[in-house]
């Protein structure tokens, strides 16, 4: 029955968008019960209106087109995206990052990890893939007064030793782990960086301490967190576009 075109568009198009992007928050679930529900009564009613067409011989060609175009177009602006990362956004990335591959640099693969740098970090990984190890790490430094992230650092170990991907980063051995020295301009931040192992892919950090080598005030002290990036949490083992993407690259 021609009328079931609707609900099987319907169907298809809603698939392929939870199988190719994220939803905001990574809330698939609550996403999928709020918008499934109404989209199917939409496509319903289509259903019905062109079985009622149809049967009183009706012209029903320009109705079929635009109800077609319809239900793709309900279905995409209720797919529930974070703010610039809908699904036409995230496309448009992508051919952004792809047009300017050659300047992908090993840094962007530490970028932080929010919705508008995964093009990016994938697109390094793809470009650095034999040179990064299961687990790297990303330093995070960041103002005392109002925690906004000042800059990163990425580290990562290379036979047993822990390599930065900033020149202006110098990272000398002790006794008990390494420390990390930051010089940037007049000003300098040490770490020490005390890991549980240092094999590529068992590296570990339990802690590291802050020296603030000018004496600054409290007031523009700089902090730092460090987190691990672990190289199969990137996007494209959760979602199509982004496994089609990684392959195109």
């Amino acid at each position: 029955m021609k009328c079931l075109v609707y609900p099987a568009v319907a169907i298809a198009i809603n698939f392929v968008l939870l199988q190719s992007f994220p939803m905001a928050g990574g809330g698939a679930s609550l996403g999928v019960l709020l918008t499934i529900p109404i989209i199917g009564v939409f496509a319903v009613i289509l259903a019905v209106i062109h079985y009622f067409l149809s049967r009183k011989n009706k012209r029903i060609r320009n109705f079929q087109i635009a109800g077609i175009a319809g239900t793709v177009l309900i279905s995409y602006f209720l797919f529930i995206g974070d703010a610039g990362n809908m699904p036409l956004n995230i496309i448009g990335r992508m051919l952004n990052t792809a047009n300017h591959y050659s300047e992908i640099k090993l840094g962007d693969y530490f970028l932080e990890r929010i919705p508008q740098n995964q093009e990016k970090i994938i697109a390094a990984k793809k470009k650095f893939k034999s040179k990064l190890p299961d687990t790297a790490y990303v330093i995070r430094i960041y103002n005392q007064a109002d925690y906004l992230t000042d800059e990163t650092i990425g580290i990562y170990y290379k036979n047993g030793k822990p390599k930065a991907i900033d020149q202006n980063v110098e990272i000398r051995p002790l006794n008990k782990g390494f420390e990390l020295i930051r010089i940037k301009k007049n000003d300098s931040l040490s770490f020490i960086l005390d890991p549980l192992y240092s094999k590529i892919g068992e590296s570990q950090i339990n802690g590291f301490t802050e020296q603030n080598l000018n004496e600054k005030s409290k007031k523009k002290l700089m902090l730092a967190d460090i987190d691990p990036i672990y190289r199969n949490n990137t996007l494209e083992h959760s979602y199509f576009a982004y496994r089609m993407y990684y392959w195109l690259l």
